[in-house]
C-alpha cells in the first residue's frame, strides 16, 4: 500500500500541474510559432510519453548540467530549466508545475544587475518550497544576492560560497537561521591576508550566520580560520579546510567530539615541543592529511579506519607508525600518495596496522619495489598485511631510468600476486589490483594476470599519474 506522504505528493503534482496549464502564458515566441506550425506537438512522438517521464528526464537534463561549478542559471539562453520551458506550452506547463527543476541555484562571478535580481526572484518562486542547493560564486559586492536569497535560507540544505574578503565582512553583518542546512562550503578567493594568520582576538568580525543550523553536519572552509566563524561545531560529522596555527586542529577536534571524517590542509610548523599528554578523539574514522603531517605527533586516533596522506612537503613519517601503535586502530584503509618511501620508513608503518589492513595505495621505486613484494609474500621475512584485499601500487621510475622497466614485471611482483589468489587460507584472496607507472606502457609479462582476471582479480593499469581516492 502505498504511504499517506507519497499519495499527498502525488495529489499534490497533480493539482500544482493541472493548476499551471490553466494558468494564461504569454503569447508564443517566434521559434515556438515555427515549431508548432512544422509539427503539432500532439502528432509528434514525444507527445506519447506521460508527464512522470518527461519530468525524470528534464530532471537529469538539469542535474547533468548544473553539476558544473562554472555553470549560471541566470543565463536564461543556456540554462536547461529555462530553455525547457520555452520550447511549448506542454513543455512550459510541465516545468512550471516541477518545483525540483528549479531547486539547484548557481551564480557565478557577475554584476548583479536589477534584470538579474528579477530573473532570480522569479527562479526561486517556481522552486516553490522544494529544498534549495545554492551555490553563489562572485568577487563582487553579494548584498543584493543575499537580501534575494535570505528569505528562502530556512529551506536551504546545501550552501557553497566562493567569495572575496569584502564578501566575508557583508556575511558577517548579516543574521539569519538554516533550520534545513546540512553541508556548507566557504572558499575565500582574493583575500590579502589569510584570515587564520592574524590574531583570532583582532577587531574583525566574526561570521556568525551559521550559527542556527540544527543539522549541519559537513562543513568545508579554504581561505578561512574557523576562529572567523560561529559554526555548531559539537554536531559536525565532516570537516575540510585550511589549518594555519598549529594548535588549530586540536582547537577542531576539541570542540567538534562528533567528527567522523577530516581533511585538513596544514600550513603550519609543528612546535619544538610535544604534549605532555597526547589529545584523544573516539569518534574520528578517517583522516587525510595534505603538506604536512607533524600535527599526527601529538594525536591518538582510536577509531580510525581510513589514513591518507597526500603532497606532503617535510618529514615526519615515523610519526605514523607510531599513532598506528599507540592508537591501537582497526586500520583498514591506508593511502600513503607520497613519493615511494625507503623500505625502512614504509616497513615499521605497514606492521603497525598489518593486522588490520584491508586496503593499501603505496608508490614504489626501483629501490623499494623487491622489498615491498617480497613482504607483501612468504618469499620474504615474514608476511605483512595478511587481510588485504585491494592494492593500489604505484611505481615512481624516474626519468633519467627510462630503459628501465617497471617492476610490474619482474617475477617478484608476479608471484606475489598469484600467491595472494591462491595461498590456501593462509592470507585473504586479493580482488582488486590497481598498478600504476606514468609514461609507461603495460608490461607484456603482465599477461599472466589474465587468467587471474578470468577468475575474478579486478585488474587495472595507468600509464599516467594516478592517485587512489577516498
Amino acid at each position: 500500500m502505498e504511504s499517506p506522504g507519497y499519495q499527498r505528493r502525488e495529489m499534490w503534482a497533480s493539482i500544482a500541474f493541472q493548476t499551471a496549464l490553466s494558468t494564461p502564458l504569454p503569447p508564443a515566441s517566434t521559434e515556438e510559432h515555427h515549431f508548432l506550425h512544422c509539427e503539432t506537438y500532439n502528432a509528434s512522438a514525444v507527445s506519447s510519453l506521460s508527464v512522470e517521464i518527461l519530468v525524470e528526464i528534464f530532471q537529469l537534463v538539469v542535474d547533468g548540467l548544473l553539476c558544473f561549478a562554472d555553470f549560471d542559471v541566470l543565463e536564461v539562453q543556456l540554462s536547461p530549466n529555462w530553455v525547457i520551458s520555452h520550447v511549448c506550452r506542454a513543455w512550459r506547463s510541465v516545468a512550471l508545475s516541477t518545483p525540483s527543476l528549479w531547486a539547484t541555484v548557481c551564480i557565478v562571478d557577475d554584476p548583479f544587475t536589477d534584470d538579474k535580481a528579477t530573473l532570480l526572484q522569479e527562479y526561486l518562486s517556481r522552486s516553490s518550497q522544494y529544498p534549495l542547493r545554492v551555490t553563489l560564486s562572485s568577487l563582487y559586492d553579494i548584498q543584493k544576492h543575499l537580501e534575494i536569497l535570505l528569505l528562502h535560507f530556512n529551506r536551504c540544505t546545501d550552501l557553497d560560497l566562493t567569495i572575496g574578503d569584502e564578501a566575508l565582512k557583508t556575511l558577517s553583518t548579516i543574521s539569519g537561521e538554516f533550520p534545513t542546512l546540512e553541508r556548507l562550503t566557504i572558499v575565500i578567493d582574493d583575500i590579502a591576508d589569510y584570515p587564520g594568520s592574524r590574531d583570532p582576538s583582532d577587531t574583525t568580525q566574526r561570521v556568525n550566520l551559521f550559527c542556527e543550523a540544527p543539522h549541519l553536519q559537513e562543513v568545508s572552509l579554504h581561505g578561512i580560520s574557523i576562529f572567523y566563524l560561529r559554526l555548531p561545531f559539537s554536531q559536525l560529522q565532516s570537516f575540510t579546510g585550511d589549518i594555519s596555527q598549529y594548535f588549530e586542529y586540536l582547537i577542531l577536534f576539541g570542540l567538534a567530539p562528533q567528527l567522523i571524517t577530516a581533511t585538513l590542509y596544514l600550513c603550519s610548523a609543528p612546535l619544538p615541543f610535544t604534549l605532555s599528554v597526547p589529545f584523544s578523539h573516539t569518534k574520528l574514522r578517517t583522516l587525510s592529511l595534505y603538506t604536512s603531517i607533524h600535527c599526527i605527533r601529538d594525536l591518538r586516533l582510536p577509531a580510525l579506519e581510513v589514513f591518507r596522506i597526500e603532497r606532503i612537503k617535510s618529514g615526519g613519517y615515523r610519526h605514523i607508525a607510531e599513532l598506528f601503535r599507540e592508537s591501537h586502530c582497526p586500520l583498514r584503509s591506508l593511502y600513503l600518495e607520497v613519493p615511494a618511501l625507503p623500505w625502512s620508513t614504509l616497513q615499521p608503518i605497514l606492521e603497525a596496522c598489518s593486522s588490520t589492513l584491508t586496503s593499501l595505495s603505496i608508490r614504489v621505486d626501483e629501490d623499494s619495489a623487491l622489498d615491498v613484494y617480497n613482504a607483501l609474500s612468504l618469499e620474504g621475512t615474514s608476511c605483512l598485511v595478511p587481510h588485504l584485499e585491494e592494492l593500489y601500487v604505484r611505481d615512481d621510475l624516474r626519468p633519467q631510468d627510462g630503459d628501465v622497466e617497471v617492476s610490474f614485471a619482474d617475477e617478484t611482483f608476479l608471484d606475489m600476486v598469484f600467491w595472494r589468489r591462491d595461498s590456501d587460507g593462509e592470507v585473504a584472496i586479493l580482488k582488486s589490483l590497481t598498478m600504476c607507472a606514468p609514461h609507461s606502457p603495460r608490461p607484456f609479462s603482465l599477461w599472466e594476470l589474465k587468467a587471474l582476471e578470468i577468475e575474478g582479480l579486478k585488474v587495472k593499469y595507468y600509464n599516467y599519474a594516478w592517485t587512489k581516492m577516498i
